[in-house]
């Protein structure tokens, strides 16, 4: 846990997203609907209500998560951006699996082999 005389950690994160977005404090606090003192005590490794970092985290377009965690470095991104792709190829292969479960069962209904009481006799009506 972060001492009191330490910045909390979405006080860098959010001077990183600030950068890259090419925002400005008082433009982060408008499209938050926040008071633009709010992001200024935040960025100085203030406190603030989880209702507000949520309002700040759709603002800036990132998970709450990502912004209260640390700020990624180059390999931090490529591992996360790794991660990123094999949780959609495995969601692909769960979707994937089904369809061809649901092919085969398909197919194995279509192909079934009538009852006894379903077959045609081998002889004809008299």
């Amino acid at each position: 846990m972060a001492r009191r005389d330490q910045p909390l950690p979405w006080s860098e994160t959010l001077r990183v997203l600030l950068a890259e977005r090419s925002l400005t404090q008082a433009q982060l606090a408008r499209l938050a609907g926040i008071d633009a003192g709010t992001v200024g005590r935040l960025l100085h490794g203030g406190h603030c209500s989880t209702e507000t970092l949520v309002k700040i985290a759709r603002a800036l377009e990132v998970e709450l998560a990502d912004l209260v965690s640390q700020p990624l470095g180059r390999d931090d991104v490529v591992t996360r951006r790794d991660r990123l792709v094999a949780a959609v190829l495995r969601e692909l292969s769960d979707d994937v699996a089904g369809a061809v479960a649901e092919a085969v069962y398909r197919r194995r209904r279509e192909r079934r082999v009538p009852r006894v009481a379903e077959r045609p006799l081998p002889f004809g009506e008299a």
